[in-house]
């Protein structure tokens, strides 16, 4: 008799080695680990895929993620139920990486429809969400800026009016509420992101407004692709600051 054989996520098998790291190596609570830059090149790994292990090691109380001082060990993982956990944190999340992927390959395409198909409601609604991401950039209101961000999209989604495209798009932006998704973001909006995200959304406005397919297309991208680019500046600001202190 066969058993099933389950596919395993590479970032999985990166926070096997970090829990074994801390078992062999006999590591105790507030014990510092290495740096990203130093176990990715150990490893062999994207760091996308080493703070996507990271966050879910940290989800399960195991690591902790001090900013400008480094990871450090938070709790000693305790035999057989580490697996179980890890893989139920990552089974009930949608990968980080392929979601952002995802939505820069599909939602460029998403917002050109929707300036095609938009009723002069839509414009209205779009330019009150712009406006209470401005509010929130101009109060350093990052919960709400998040909310405003995720409900921008997400009209311009709506507005494409496009049940099948819905669909498939909508989960995708959803997965940016998942535990791990919001992990791997923690810290990333601090002052300097809000008004350059700020600046992004509104020549994602204005793009389309203008109906141009290009303007949409490079509009959306860039600022899909930056926000890729951020999670990781952030990251190796935080290792950089570290390196300075210690």
């Amino acid at each position: 008799m066969f058993l099933k054989v389950k596919p395993v996520q590479r970032s999985q098998l990166v926070a096997e080695q970090l829990v074994a790291k801390i078992r062999s190596e006999h590591m105790k609570v507030g014990d510092k680990l290495p740096t990203e830059r130093e176990i990715a090149k150990a490893m062999d790994v994207g760091r996308n895929t080493l703070r996507e292990a990271i966050a879910t090691l940290r989800l399960m109380g195991l690591l902790e993620v001090r900013r400008s001082s480094g990871i450090f060990v938070a709790d000693i993982p305790p035999e057989g139920a580490v697996m179980q956990d890890m893989q139920h944190i990552l089974t009930q999340n949608m990968d980080p990486q392929k979601a952002i992927d995802a939505r820069i390959a599909m939602e460029p395409g998403a917002a050109i429809l929707a300036a095609h198909s938009a009723q002069p409601r839509d414009w209205e609604l779009l330019k009150r969400l712009f406006g209470v991401l401005k509010q929130a950039v101009q109060d350093k209101d990052a919960l709400r800026y998040r909310k405003a961000d995720s409900a921008f999209h997400k009209t311009i989604l709506r507005i494409t009016r496009n049940d099948v495209l819905i669909a498939a798009l909508l989960p995708v932006l959803d997965s940016v509420r998942q535990p791990l998704w919001r992990m791997m973001k923690e810290g990333v909006y601090d002052e300097a992101m809000l008004r350059q995200g700020l600046e992004e959304h509104k020549l994602i406005y204005e793009a389309i407004r203008s109906g141009d397919d290009y303007f949409i297309f490079r509009a959306i991208r860039t600022h899909l692709t930056r926000s890729k680019a951020r999670l990781m500046s952030e990251q190796a600001a935080n290792e950089e600051s570290a390196r300075q202190a210690g």
